[in-house]
């Protein structure tokens, strides 16, 4: 277990290091604001394109090798990012960058999920589903608040051509690391394999989610909280300096509020990790409950009017949906087959993904009638994950709510 901690920490910090100066590291290689929407809406369409398929690839040929070829296209696309002259060599950078991200997204949970089910069986599953939710928001933490200090000190040292290539270079420094601990250190489980039947059935992936009642209603869930998410995301600076008297204040309290994002998500998590394991036959009303919380915490944010209410409702936020993430998470792989388990998984991304697109585009429509209409979208967001919840509710309001297998 120890060698997936280092693993998934060190995985998680190198991508903290690089998403605080992802854009502005575009930017620096040549983008203008105008391309950098383009760019990063290609990143955003391969993943959404190699989602599923990543996904059915580490069904069939492991997902060790699928976990590695990730890792692989993170240096390419990072090498590729702090050379770039060209438009043509930036926007092989944003694609490799975008395999990357949709090849580990399932790959290295199913991994460590069937390793640990293998070593402690199934009732130990709300205890890894927790440890890789702590794990992540540790790294990411970590690697996010430590963002700027690599780039002063690689400025320091004057290695870099432009400002943030010291975080990219750093990143691929972990990356190496990563993939050589993977390579030796991890062995993948026999369970883990398809066979031959298995993998005739992971190219019908929608035929098992069409005859799966829960899985569909999970998949509504996901597809929701993408949406909401990406309002949040997207918006949440602009919606602090309203609310802020002052720029200065508002520019100081961004770093800040980050952290406290991340530290509500951390806890979140952990007391997650409690629920679970007094409350295992419930998961599914946990679910329900806590994504209704969460729509309700963002609607609350809404009604904030100065810094402090605002730090305590986001971090509050935040909190809630580390919660409900792990009873999800949990959920989810109980309900689907270890053989198929990648699969489905990136199932689930490429629902959230598109969650996050269709946001997008509701944001920029909204937003063109309603310029100061930040809180509007977030009580759409809001309105649209409550009525998500709403197949999940129907599909166990005659199981009782308690999850039998």
């Amino acid at each position: 277990m120890v060698r997936f901690t280092i693993i998934w920490m060190i995985n998680s910090f190198a991508l903290g290091v690089t998403l605080p100066v992802m854009n502005l590291m575009v930017l620096e290689q040549g983008a203008s604001l105008a391309s950098l929407a383009l760019f990063m809406g290609l990143y955003s369409a391969i993943i959404v394109i190699t989602e599923v398929p990543s996904g059915i690839f580490a069904d069939r040929y492991g997902r060790k090798i699928t976990f590695l070829i990730a890792k692989g296209c993170t240096v390419a696309g990072s090498l590729l990012l702090v050379s770039s002259a060209s438009v043509g060599t930036l926007s092989a950078a944003v694609i490799f960058l975008g395999i990357a991200r949709s090849f580990s997204s399932g790959s290295g949970e199913a991994l460590t999920i069937d390793w640990y089910i293998e070593k402690h069986g199934i009732n130990s599953l709300e205890r890894i589903t927790t440890r890789l939710s702590i794990w992540e928001t540790i790294g990411l933490s970590m690697g996010s608040l430590s963002a700027g200090f690599v780039t002063i000190g690689f400025e320091q040292l004057g290695v870099p051509s432009s400002r943030y290539t010291g975080n990219f270079l750093f990143s691929i420094l972990l990356q190496l690391i990563v993939i050589f601990c993977t390579v030796f250190w991890i062995t993948e489980p026999q369970t883990q394999k398809s066979n031959t039947e298995n993998q005739e059935t992971s190219k019908n992936l929608l035929s098992i989610v069409r005859t799966n009642s829960s899985l569909t209603a999970l998949l509504a869930v996901a597809f929701a909280l993408g949406f909401l998410l990406s309002a949040v995301e997207k918006y949440w600076q602009p919606r602090l300096f309203a609310v802020t008297t002052s720029d200065e204040t508002a520019s100081i309290l961004l770093g800040v509020i980050a952290f406290i994002g991340f530290a509500g998500a951390l806890v979140g998590s952990l007391v997650s990790g409690k629920l679970l394991g007094r409350m295992n036959r419930w998961i599914p009303l946990l679910v329900i409950l806590l994504r209704v919380l969460l729509a309700a915490a963002l609607i609350t944010l809404t009604f904030s009017t100065g810094p402090i209410s605002f730090i305590i409702w986001y971090g509050g936020m935040y909190l809630i949906l580390a919660m409900g993430s792990v009873a999800e998470q949990t959920l989810l792989n109980r309900i689907i087959p270890s053989e198929k388990r990648a699969s489905l998984l990136s199932v689930s991304s490429f629902f959230l993904q598109i969650g996050g697109l269709v946001s997008s585009l509701c944001a920029a429509i909204w937003l063109y009638y309603h310029p100061q209409g930040i809180n509007g979208l977030w009580i759409i967001a809001s309105v649209v994950l409550i009525l998500a919840i709403i197949p999940l509710i129907g599909v166990h309001r005659n199981r009782s709510f308690p999850f039998s297998r």
